[in-house]
């Protein structure tokens, strides 16, 4: 009897122990991992799955995009429609310099985003535009515009691009640079970026 709360003492730190090292747990920076990685990113991409791609996903574009979607689906709707017909291939993986290159291919995007931007920043100051992007009735008509831009777009264009892989606190990490971030939008973040510079 004077040896249960010793037992049940001792089972408590065997499962806390347990419980620290899986949650200190990272995955090893290994090719087969990497390629995992690229996997997961890429169906995340086509669900526009914001919790995945905060996971996985390095950034700042894609980041902004997520930070709307939480609170708006026309955002989701968005993320969906540039990611839907992406198509991603590893072609090599650099363990040692933490790199993966791949081929990527998806619809054509830039002049259908380009348009719509254009659109935007004729109709609005960018202050105005900012203020708009709680107003539902402006989101559903604006951003719905450029999903059926996105959609109706027919031509496809393919892009090489060599993504840097980092460790993030569980999980292997890709991080995004404009090269990366225009091949996997068909080059639309890239259409709207560069008209608002």
């Amino acid at each position: 009897m004077k040896n249960i709360p010793k037992i049940l003492l001792s089972m408590l730190l065997i499962v806390t122990l347990a419980f620290s090292f899986t949650a200190c747990a990272k995955t090893e920076m290994t090719e087969e991992n990497i390629t995992d990685t690229v996997s997961t990113v890429e169906t995340a991409l086509k669900e526009f799955d914001s919790k995945t791609l905060e996971k996985y996903v390095s950034s700042s574009t894609l980041s902004y995009i997520m930070k709307y979607a939480e609170n708006h689906q026309q955002f989701v709707d968005l993320g969906k429609a540039i990611f839907k017909d992406l198509e991603i291939t590893v072609t090599s993986v650099d363990v040692e310099n933490g790199t993966v290159t791949l081929d990527v291919k998806n619809k054509n995007l830039k002049t259908a985003a380009s348009i719509f931007a254009l659109n935007l920043k004729d109709k609005y100051t960018a202050m105005q535009l900012l203020q708009k992007l709680d107003d539902e009735a402006f989101l559903d008509e604006s951003l719905g515009t450029l999903v059926d831009s996105i959609n109706s777009s027919k031509d496809t264009v393919e892009a090489t691009v060599t993504l840097k892989v980092v460790q993030g606190k569980r999980n292997l990490v890709l991080s995004f640079d404009d090269a990366g971030e225009d091949a996997v939008s068909g080059g639309a973040l890239t259409g709207i970026k560069n008209i608002y510079k």
